[in-house]
């Protein structure tokens, strides 16, 4: 599962800076979540089960530049099929230290507009 980390970020870098949206990237990510949800479904709620560790606060800021930089810049969300993936983003997303410590969304998307626009 470490891998997914490194796949799930590159390729949401791969699709905001393609100006092919036939380039495969999509769908990619896509296998990618669902192969995520598919772990989370037979081991969550967490990567390694039930206890957060080190990987799920790596992933967790990775989803929330790919659900905000997706969704503004080319009107992608996560596909409601992916539950588990949705829920563990929402179990994430909502920790006190996530939200005290998260960019603000203006700010990630400040960040990623000049590779987008490039």
């Amino acid at each position: 599962m470490l891998g997914v980390l490194f796949r799930i970020s590159t390729m949401k870098a791969l699709i905001l800076g393609s100006k092919d949206a036939n380039n495969g990237s999509e769908q990619d990510l896509v296998n990618e979540l669902k192969a995520l949800d598919e772990h989370l479904k037979g081991h969550g709620p967490f990567i390694a089960g039930e206890k957060i560790t080190a990987v799920d606060l790596g992933l967790g800021p990775k989803l929330y530049h790919l659900e905000i930089t997706l969704g503004h810049f080319k009107k992608w969300t996560v596909p409601e099929s992916l539950t588990y993936v949705h829920n563990y983003m929402k179990s994430i997303f909502g920790r006190e230290s996530f939200v005290k410590t998260k960019a603000a969304k203006e700010h990630v998307i400040e960040g990623w507009a000049p590779k987008v626009n490039a």
